[in-house]
């Protein structure tokens, strides 16, 4: 696995039988995730030799999708070497891993209000963050190399983050991950013989621009608001400090929700996405226990060809660390040669 942060949604314990199941049918050519999350689909993909477009409308998961899926090698970050006097980008490592900053949005509202980090920690991450926004404001970084840095800053301090695996609450103990000490680590880029591309914009927007040899739609299938439960993240992919509220700090903005969280919604969204879908294969990721009613999801699904149905097990999130997290869910293809 490329990242460490622990993603409600994430395919990683199901994406091989999502592969053997596409590779049936289509062993290769393009490929399209446009719920990407944290890139985990795309970045398997990718090295199977598919040309993948991911993509996802939250900075955060961008950010990990630049990194781990568009990114074809590790950046030389040739414009900050020559700022700092570095021959190599391990000096640039060294030179964030040695940063401290005794005061801070992130030092404040995370660790001496709200226990998500150590102070230690917290000053470490938010050094991190306030050199790399820096760097970024003097014209120091590419797109891609701001997005690579954000995005292992966040894989970072998530490993050090003092929570079940999202930041709408911290844990009242503390947690012995949680204990010990931030490392700055680049995310390698996944290797791959294709050109793949990592995209900030709604899934509609990114589904109507081409046609896909195989599209994957793995949409949010309850009510969670990954802007909410990710909030932490965001607000750093954003370069944002914002006031925030409550228990777990979260901004006192708010952020679109997507419309596949609502039962009211969810459907129609569907619909309107597939209305512009083009693709010779569609793979629709599903749980049984989805908003959308599964006769109403065939019946939709059969307007585009014939549909198989495939149940496979996934790991679930669950914030209690021994609780049962097997979930069985559907994979539907519908083919058209």
């Amino acid at each position: 696995m490329f990242a460490a942060v622990r993603y409600f949604g994430s395919k990683a314990s199901v994406v091989e039988a999502i592969y053997r199941l596409a590779r049936q049918r289509l062993p290769d050519g393009s490929f399209c995730d446009p719920f990407g999350g944290i890139g985990v689909v795309g970045a398997y993909f990718k090295q199977r030799g598919y040309s993948v477009t991911t993509a996802d409308h939250l900075w955060a998961a961008h950010c990990f999708q630049c990194a781990a899926v568009a990114a074809q090698r590790q950046p030389s970050f040739s414009r900050v070497r020559r700022f700092l006097g570095a021959a190599h980008r391990t000096e640039i490592l060294s030179h964030l891993n040695n940063l401290r900053s005794e005061e801070g949005w992130l030092i404040e509202e995370y660790a001496r209000r709200r226990q998500f980090f150590t102070v230690q920690n917290a000053e470490r991450i938010e050094a991190c963050r306030c050199t790399i926004g820096n760097w970024r404001a003097r014209g120091l970084l590419s797109q891609m190399e701001y997005r690579i840095l954000i995005a292992s800053l966040i894989d970072s301090m998530d490993r050090v983050a003092n929570t079940a695996g999202t930041y709408y609450a911290y844990l009242k103990k503390w947690y012995r991950k949680a204990l010990a000490d931030f490392e700055f680590r680049l995310i390698p880029p996944t290797p791959g013989p294709c050109r793949c591309t990592a995209l900030l914009a709604d899934a509609s927007d990114v589904v109507r621009r081409q046609q896909f040899d195989i599209l994957y739609l793995d949409p949010p299938y309850n009510d969670r608001d990954y802007a909410s439960y990710y909030h932490l993240p965001e607000s750093i992919a954003r370069s944002e400090s914002p006031p925030v509220t409550g228990w777990g700090g979260l901004p006192m903005s708010v952020r679109p929700k997507s419309q596949f969280t609502c039962r009211r919604t969810a459907l129609g969204a569907l619909a309107g996405l597939l209305d512009v879908a083009r693709c010779r294969l569609l793979m629709f990721h599903y749980s049984e226990e989805g908003l959308i009613r599964r006769e109403d999801l065939i019946h939709l699904l059969r307007t585009m060809g014939r549909v198989r149905c495939y149940r496979v097990d996934a790991l679930g999130y669950s914030t209690r660390p021994f609780a049962a997290r097997q979930r069985s869910h559907l994979l539907y293809t519908v083919y058209n040669a």
